[in-house]
């Protein structure tokens, strides 16, 4: 997705049962795919100590006419601190299949692409206090504290590239989703669209609040912008994501939410 002071989690965000939320993707307003996310925590000594994540995102049958996508992803993050544990991706668009793989050591994060007809492709880096997988730290931003004030960056290793991301406060209101009207708190998240490619060289990242983590000069980064909204009460429900893009506006909203019955 300037820093807070250690991970910037309230721990009581993580859910304590099992949860199901559903999710509309919409283009320019037009309805385009439907996802899925159920979080599962992992109990350990009485209480959890990981979460399981598992999501699903597949376009309708008015745009596979264009292009098809039918992805997945399961995860597990660990908790108080939120850490990385392992991630997959599953990527099926149109006739293109891609599996990444993200694996945590105690000292390493360690990154496999695997696709159809290619060589494998493979990362090996360093784990510092502010890098993460995609979904552990999609579940960071989730748990930040509404009464975040100023911006944090993080870095985040996609595969064998890592990413920087911005977070950065941006006000609060009530957001109508899922049938409800939410407290919500607004945070703008700022991806910075120059990578780090990591494959095979056992990078090292510093643990600074700041800067490059190469040694590539400075320069006006490309970067690609969303305004997340997150509940403010105990649930700290993702209720929507918003983003500008070359074709137009994407949106994901929540639509539904409920206990899942086969977890």
């Amino acid at each position: 997705m300037a820093a807070v002071a250690s991970t910037g989690v309230d721990s009581r965000a993580a859910a304590p049962h099992v949860e199901r939320l559903r999710y509309r993707v919409t283009w320019n307003s037009v309805p385009v795919a439907n996802a899925e996310l159920l979080i599962q925590p992992q109990p350990g000594s009485g209480r959890a100590t990981s979460v399981l994540l598992r999501g699903r995102a597949e376009t309708n049958e008015a745009l596979d006419l264009l292009w098809q996508m039918r992805d997945s992803f399961e995860a597990t993050v660990g908790l108080a601190p939120i850490a990385p544990g392992r991630f997959v991706l599953r990527q099926n668009e149109n006739d293109r299949r891609r599996e990444t793989t993200i694996v945590a050591t105690p000292s390493r994060l360690v990154g496999t692409v695997e696709r159809r007809h290619r060589r494998t492709r493979r990362a090996d880096v360093a784990r510092t206090s502010r890098l993460y997988d995609p979904a552990s730290l999609a579940y960071l931003i989730r748990t930040l504290p509404p009464e975040l004030e100023q911006r944090a960056s993080y870095a985040v290793l996609v595969g064998t590239k890592i990413y920087d991301l911005t977070v950065a406060p941006g006000g609060t209101d009530n957001v109508d989703a899922a049938g409800r009207v939410w407290p919500e708190r607004r945070f703008h998240l700022m991806l910075h669209l120059q990578p780090k490619d990591v494959e095979s060289t056992g990078a090292v990242l510093t643990d600074s609040a700041g800067g490059r983590r190469d040694d590539q000069p400075q320069r006006e980064l490309e970067v690609q912008e969303a305004d997340l909204w997150i509940s403010t009460g105990p649930e700290r429900l993702p209720l929507r994501l918003s983003s500008s893009t070359f074709w137009g506006w994407v949106t994901v909203e929540l639509v539904g939410r409920g206990a899942a019955s086969n977890a």
